[in-house]
């Protein structure tokens, strides 16, 4: 934490220190110019995480090639009198009546709403079921190319060999060597299904299971440990309940503020006129669902195979 606290005021330091003069001239297109004090203004708006990367001087270099690139294309637009198409009118409309409606929704709704730890803690013990653990085990095995090696494994373990050292020598698991072959604990649905099933039919720690086929070979599988059923920690869940929180109550907020608008306005609506209204179909689709209303000759299918 401190040293990205560290490079964060270094990249700071760099850009404070570049703003000393800033009616100097840093680029010129034609004759056009960027000023230091403009180019500063525009690092400005880049994340503090991303600082860091136009701090070199590389780095700097490329984002004024950005820049300058950016002007150029603007110039361009300029020239072609962009903003004076309709499509172009079309969408800044759209585009600024959902600021406006944003802007508006966060005015009215408070998008930070208050969520107290009691809230946090009756929803908790309300909804505990859903954060229940289901029972986890952890494992180890030894994973080997063949059936014949396999059984050649059982038979050392039958003799009394230590499991994690025959792992070790043997799996080739890349992971064993450093691992003694242990998975760690899972809970059911994360692993290989042949895998967990044998697993999971294992009871007692210390317990090994027969030889297991999967698609990487085969495995014989020990039971290392067992976690029974549990309920996630309030502590470990709490952030994702405030945050639920806060949303149902936005949800409710926003819901509530509809509704007052609708109930103090006078609606009407012609609902035969409403029967009758229907959007423009571009050509090309209109005549892609004429195609796909024709009747299209049934497909003769083969029975399905039955299992044996």
């Amino acid at each position: 934490m401190k040293k990205i606290i560290i490079l964060v005021f270094a990249a700071s330091m760099i850009f404070s220190c570049s703003k000393t003069d800033n009616s100097k001239v840093l680029a010129t297109i034609d004759n056009e110019k960027i000023t230091i004090e403009e180019f500063n203004k525009d690092l400005d708006k880049i994340p503090v995480n991303m600082k860091m990367i136009v701090a070199t001087q590389s780095g700097k270099k490329n984002y004024l090639d950005k820049m300058i690139i950016k002007k150029l294309l603007l110039r361009e637009a300029k020239k072609e009198n962009i903003e004076k198409e309709k499509e172009f009118q079309d969408r800044l409309n759209e585009i600024k009546e959902q600021l406006v409606l944003e802007t508006l929704l966060k005015k009215k709704i408070n998008l930070d709403s208050q969520i107290t730890e009691e809230d946090m803690k009756k929803y908790y013990e309300k909804n505990k079921e859903t954060f229940k653990r289901e029972r986890e085990i952890n494992t180890r095995h030894i994973l080997l190319n063949t059936e014949e090696e396999a059984r050649q494994i059982k038979d050392k373990l039958a003799k009394g060999e230590d499991f994690a050292e025959l792992a070790r020598r043997y799996s080739i698991d890349p992971s064993a060597k450093a691992s003694g072959g242990e998975i760690g604990f899972h809970p059911k649905g994360s692993l290989l299904p042949e895998y967990e099933d044998a697993a999971f039919k294992l009871k007692k720690v210390g317990q090994t299971s027969g030889i297991v086929k999967t698609k990487f070979g085969y495995h014989i599988i020990k039971l290392e440990g067992i976690k029974p059923p549990s309920y996630v920690p309030y502590e470990e869940v709490k952030d994702y309940i405030k945050q639920k929180l806060a949303q149902e109550k936005q949800t409710q907020a926003l819901e509530k503020y509809i509704t007052d608008l609708k109930q103090s306005a006078k609606i009407t609506i012609n609902e035969d006129l409403l029967k009758d209204a229907r959007p423009e179909v571009p050509e090309k689709q209109e005549k892609t669902e004429k195609t796909d209303t024709q009747p299209k000759p049934e497909k003769k299918t083969e029975p399905a195979a039955k299992n044996k």
